[in-house]
Formats: structure tokens, sequence, C-alpha cells
């Protein structure tokens, strides 16, 4: 089975990216963050058997992002209006490229772990379609063997039931479901709090919250 990897992201610039963990962080600190996520997220892909796409917000300069993801196979624009439209068209694009199944995430992930990647392949195996619940009722996963735009036709994303209204809509299509692992992600300071005691202590993220912390009573 030919399989694909998305990553769903944009550049991080200051002040453009993780902007709802200010003013708990700079926007300097923000963009760092990110970037710490996205190193981490390619060393997770990088071990998994499916080739990496990356797709990108179109505004910002997407230097960093192939020097943070140089086994990329390809970058590309997210094109369309609002989130469940660029992801849409991002997974059909890459599924036409003959996939036979193709995972998209977020970039807000610095708990994920090859582990979830591949049970949502083997979840892929046996099923249509896959989610990826997140603790706040959205999904950090989405995973398709062939496009299906109903699944993200009148979705209302950052609710707290985007997941349980993505998997009624999966079921609307008649597709076959099987969920994959939850993972937690990061979006507001409470999220960001929890991270030096669950992140992986050897990743770009601990190495970077160490300095954070640091800095932050450096700065007291």
């Amino acid at each position: 089975m030919r399989r694909a990897l998305i990553c769903f992201t944009r550049p991080p610039v200051p002040g453009r990216t993780k902007t709802r963990l200010m003013p708990l962080l700079s926007g300097e600190s923000c963009a760092a963050l990110h970037t710490a996520f996205l190193r981490d997220i390619a060393a997770v892909c990088g071990r998994v058997d499916a080739d990496l796409y990356v797709a990108c917000a179109p505004e910002g300069d997407w230097r960093a992002l192939e020097e943070i993801f140089p086994a990329a196979l390809d970058m590309f624009p997210q094109t369309g209006e609002g989130l469940g439209e660029r992801m849409h068209r991002a997974l059909a694009w890459v599924l036409s490229l003959g996939y036979d199944a193709c995972v998209l995430i977020g970039s807000d992930l610095p708990e994920l772990t090859e582990a979830h990647l591949i049970a949502a392949f083997a979840a892929l195996d046996e099923a249509d379609a896959t989610l990826g619940p997140t603790a706040d009722g959205g999904y950090y996963l989405v995973g398709l063997k062939k496009p299906c735009r109903a699944l993200f036709t009148g979705q209302t994303y950052g609710c707290a039931s985007v997941y349980e209204n993505t998997l009624a809509a999966v079921q609307a299509a008649g597709l076959r479901f099987c969920p994959a692992p939850p993972c937690r992600d990061v979006d507001v300071p409470e999220d960001l709090c929890r991270l030096p005691g669950t992140v992986r202590p050897d990743s770009h993220t601990a190495r970077l919250l160490k300095i954070l912390e640091w800095e932050g009573r450096n700065d007291g």
C-alpha cells in the first residue's frame, strides 16, 4: 500500500503563529515554540513508512519549512476558503498522485509519536476514514483512502463538537470508520503549562521549554 503523510502548517513567523499563547510568551518565543513542534513532527514522520508532504499557509516565507522538513517530497500551498476546504484540497491533491491512503496532521502536536501515525494507517487498512481526537473535542488527524468533501463541508472548526460532527459526516457519507488514538494539542496557555511533564525529554520542544523557563526566571 502506497501511503502519504501531510503536515498542515504555516511558517513560524513571530506575531503570526501560536498567537493564542500571547502574552504568556512573546511573539518571538511563540515562533520558536512552533519551530520546535515542527522539528519534532518531522522527526516522527521520518520514522514512519510513508511519503511526507507539507501543506503550507500561503503567507510567509517557506524557507524555514524547507530546512525543517528536508525529507518532504514536496511543499505546496493551502488553497480554498476556510480550513475545511483547504484540508479537503490538500488530501485530494496528494491522493491524486496514486496513494492508497493519506493521513493529514496538524502542527501543534509536541506529544505526537510514530505510534499515533502507525495506528492511523492501520485503521485505514480496515476502513475508509479515520480521525484522531483531541481533548477539546476537535481532531488532530484525519485519514482517507479517497477524497470526501462532505467531511469538511459545513463544519465549525474550533468548537467542542467538531470531532463528533465530522464523525457524523463520515457515517452519513457511508464510509467505513476506524478511530485513531487520541493526542493532545497545544492551543492555549493551559496546554503549554502541562508540557514539561509530558513531552519527551530529548525532544526539541523539551529543550526549548527549559530555555524559556530559564529566561522567565531571569526576566523576573
